[in-house]
């Protein structure tokens, strides 16, 4: 190597050290989205409280103790397939319902929206966390529900079913609810 003006010999140090920093900075840039990532996560279900099968049974005795034969209800889904729902019901039965603005061609999907039907959806949400394989999923993984009912009429306000470490992951809010006595 040939010595420098000052009669120093060239310093290694200055080569090497790009990639380095380029390192840091990759790893300080994966460390920073990956708690961004994990705060997100948690911050997704530290609203609600944890449901348990004891809470929704809960739940259904007050529905069917107070809950009104008639009822308009809307509701925002999340999940796989978001957008808003509404239900009207009238004497028990669906008169109108909408997914996304629409009607759907096939009324008999219209049931699953009502209040006995959401109380259904939850309850097999949660036969299935029970059952081994449950949601199609082979591995062994944890379900978290969490959630929140109405205090007078049982149905659910909102709704979050996380099937750990996999795209299972269903939602709904009810955004409104209107007794017609």
């Amino acid at each position: 190597m040939e010595p420098n003006k000052n009669g120093s010999l060239p310093s290694t140090r200055k080569r090497s050290r790009a990639p380095a920093v380029a390192l840091g900075v990759l790893l300080g840039v994966a460390l920073t989205v990956g708690v961004i990532f994990a705060i997100s996560i948690a911050r997704r279900g530290e609203t609600l409280p944890r449901v348990t099968r004891e809470d929704l049974e809960a739940a259904a005795r007050r529905w069917t103790e107070n809950g009104p034969a008639s009822y308009d209800m809307d509701i925002m889904v999340g999940g796989g397939r978001p957008g808003p729902v509404h239900i009207e019901v009238r004497v028990g039965r669906v008169t109108r319902m909408t997914r996304d603005g629409v009607v759907p061609a096939q009324s008999r999907t219209w049931e699953y929206w009502t209040v006995p039907g959401q109380l259904e959806t939850i309850r097999q949400d949660f036969d299935s966390a029970e059952t081994p394989g449950g949601f199609g999923v082979l591995a062994v993984t944890e379900t978290v529900f969490r959630g929140e009912f109405d205090p007078r009429y049982g149905y659910p306000r909102r709704y979050q079913r996380n099937v750990l470490g996999t795209n299972l992951d269903v939602e709904w809010t009810a955004t409104s609810f209107k007794a017609i006595e």
